[in-house]
Parts: structure tokens; sequence; C-alpha cells
């Protein structure tokens, strides 16, 4: 029943997805990968700070939103995105968070661990998801989100599918019981392959070569990112980050891989491609 939640959840977000990307405009994607974010924020923060109040996770929401608009300042130096608005903003995201505790006096018997969440927050999500935006930004933006979504989530299927049929040897069952050495082979054969067969169509101009080896690339750390998002359920004993999305989990679930890949494919198109 969970493989079918599973398909059919995918078969309608993905041409919606799709849709918005190609042609919805650069605007319209922000705005997505904005709801994404914010829908991540309040997963992570549910699941590490369980207690904490709804106004305090919507202040961080705010905070990750403004980092994630600063990417749409997109610049070109040579051949580099210019940082210096993600940075200035971030520096004062966190400057703002310290702050709020300064003057919430009632949170110092948890201040260390209440801080540490929240500028956690503000790094692992809104600072490695708006890489997904200045990819956007980019000449040829939106067929290389595809492309590089296409091997993401193309290699966790085959991963999943691969583990779940062959998978004898586990990866990491101090954090991952399910995931197996068979199984994140599996997926790092598919990310090759879905890699050359959907750059050949989505990025013609680009060498199938090169993008074999970056697709290789984005499956390694796509295992990376699903296993430090498993990390973080396990010490908060939670199976999955919420129940938004059926058979998939919730929003970090999903963006778990992305997060990691996203700086990977824009700092491989900069320095290398």
């Amino acid at each position: 029943m969970v493989h079918w939640r599973r398909w059919l959840t995918g078969l309608i977000l993905a041409p919606l997805l799709v849709l918005v990307i190609v042609k919805g405009g650069r605007a319209l994607f922000v705005l997505l990968v904005l709801l994404a974010n914010g829908l991540g924020q309040w997963e992570f923060l549910a699941m590490l700070l369980p207690g904490s109040e709804r106004a305090r996770r919507i202040k961080l929401i705010v905070l990750g939103s403004l980092l994630i608009i600063s990417f749409c300042t997109v610049q070109r130096i040579g051949y580099l995105c210019n940082p210096s608005g993600p940075l200035f903003i971030l520096v004062w995201c966190l400057f703002i968070l310290m702050l709020f505790y300064l003057v919430s006096y009632g949170h110092i018997p948890e201040l260390s661990r209440d801080l540490a969440v929240n500028a956690m927050g503000l790094l692992y999500l809104p600072l490695l998801l708006g890489h997904l935006v200045w990819l956007r930004f980019l000449p040829q933006g939106q067929w290389w989100v595809i492309w590089m979504l296409a091997v993401v989530f193309g290699a966790d299927t085959a991963a999943f599918y691969t583990g779940l049929s062959l998978g004898r040897r586990k990866l990491y069952p101090a954090v991952s019981p399910g995931k197996t050495w068979e199984g994140t082979l599996g997926g790092l054969a598919a990310a090759g392959v879905v890699g050359a067969a959907a750059g050949r169509w989505l990025l013609p101009e680009a060498k199938i070569g090169s993008l074999t080896a970056l697709a290789l690339v984005l499956g390694g750390v796509g295992v990376l990112g699903d296993l430090f998002e498993s990390m973080l359920k396990r010490q908060a004993q939670v199976k999955d980050a919420s129940h938004l999305l059926p058979g998939h989990g919730g929003m970090l679930d999903r963006l778990d891989s992305v997060l990691f890949a996203a700086p990977a494919v824009v700092y491989a198109r900069l320095f290398f491609m």
C-alpha cells in the first residue's frame, strides 16, 4: 500500500513541478522554493524542538525566507555567482536570532540548545536550498534544475527498490537501518544512466561524459544528504519528518538529497562546466 501511495503522489506532483519549473518563470519558482523551505523548516523544528511555540517556528521561517530571497540577486563576477547578498543576509539573520534570545529571558535554561537548533535551521535548509534559486537563475537554469531533480529522484527510487529486492549488507545501520550497500550501488548506477540520458535530451550542449560524472557525484552526495537527515530523525526518534506527502513522508524527507545536490551542481557549473 505504501508503494502505491508513493507512486501516486509522485505521478501527481512530478508534472506540476515540471510545469512550474519550465513555464512558471523565475518568480513562481522562487515562490515554490519558499514554500518548500517553509514546510521543511517547520518539520525541522517540530522534530528537534517539539515543544516550541508556533510563533517561534514562524520566526525562523521568516528569517529563512529572507535568506532564500537573497539568492535572487544573482550577479556574475567572472565565472562566479556573487555571494555578497546571501552572506550579508545570513549574518543579519544570525544577528537577529541572537538578539531575539538575548531579550527572551525565559529561554535561558535551554538557550544553547534552542539557539543552536535555530542557527542550524538557517544553515541546513535555506542556505543550501537557496542554491536551487542560483541554479535556476543561471543560463539554461530551468533545464539544469529538471536534470538535477531527475538524477536525484531517479537515484533515490532505484536505491529504494534495489535495496528492497537485493539488499543484504547494511550501509550504516546505526543511522539508517534500511539502507544497504546494494541499494546504494543501484542508486549510483541509476544516477549515471539518468544523468547521461536526461542530459542528452535536456542539455544537448553539455558533454555527456561531464554530465555522467556529475550525476555520479550527485548520487554520492544524495546518499550523504539522506543519511544526515536520517541521523536527525534518529535523534528525534521519528520515522518520517511528517506525513505531508503520502508514501514519501514529509517535505524534509524529499529535500534531504536535494539540499546536498543543489550546491554541488551550482559549483560544478561555475568552476568546471
